[in-house]
């Protein structure tokens, strides 16, 4: 495959913009960083606006704060016994094992180092009725600069790399390479945090 090929891919999202744009509401709410990256390199590329990107990345993730907290509070007042519940629970405190002492801190971090606890996350604030005030304010920090960030993350993905490559297959292999030393380092971020928290409980 040439040239061609990723022109074409630009051509065909930026015909189908609109869909583009619903796609990453929706995959906000399901998911996150794989889908911003995305809307950062298609961003690069052209197919999408990034200013428009931008809003429905920030309009997912207030949905899925509304929502993570409010199923957690329905939870904690229908089915706080339930065993299923406690051990998920005590699950969430190990990942979060200063979340009753520092709230604030927990909420904000988990969006950006802990991959794949982002739901449970929220869920556990309302769940543990974290005051709305605390929860509104972590999540719009974090939602705010986890959006801008990620996203400029995926445009420099796509910027390095076509600048390498504009042999498509090649293109995908750098994305992919990319893909995959991001989530190594996030790991690696998330086990250092997970050690200084535990560290400071110890003490």
């Amino acid at each position: 495959m040439n040239d061609i090929s990723i022109l074409a891919i630009k051509h065909f999202v930026e015909v189908h913009a609109i869909i583009v744009y619903f796609a990453i509401f929706l995959g906000v709410i399901l998911e996150g960083e794989i889908v911003v990256i995305f809307a950062g390199i298609f961003s690069y590329l052209g197919s999408i606006n990034i200013f428009l990107a931008l809003i429905a990345i920030l309009l997912g993730g207030s949905t899925k704060s509304v929502f993570g907290y409010t199923i957690g509070s329905y939870l904690n007042r229908h089915h706080s016994h339930n065993s299923f519940i406690n051990k998920t629970e005590k699950r969430i405190s190990s990942f979060l094992p200063r979340f009753d002492v520092r709230p604030f801190w927990s909420i904000f971090i988990s969006r950006f180092f802990i991959f794949g606890i982002g739901w449970f996350t929220l869920i556990f604030s309302g769940y543990k009725n974290v005051p709305l005030r605390i929860y509104a304010k972590a999540e719009a920090y974090s939602l705010s600069i986890w959006s801008v960030l990620i996203l400029a993350l995926g445009f420099f993905f796509g910027y390095t790399a076509l600048s390498i490559s504009r042999d498509f297959r090649n293109f995908l292999f750098i994305i992919i390479i990319f893909f995959i030393s991001f989530f190594i380092l996030e790991k690696i971020v998330a086990f250092i945090i997970e050690l200084f928290e535990i560290q400071g409980i110890d003490k």
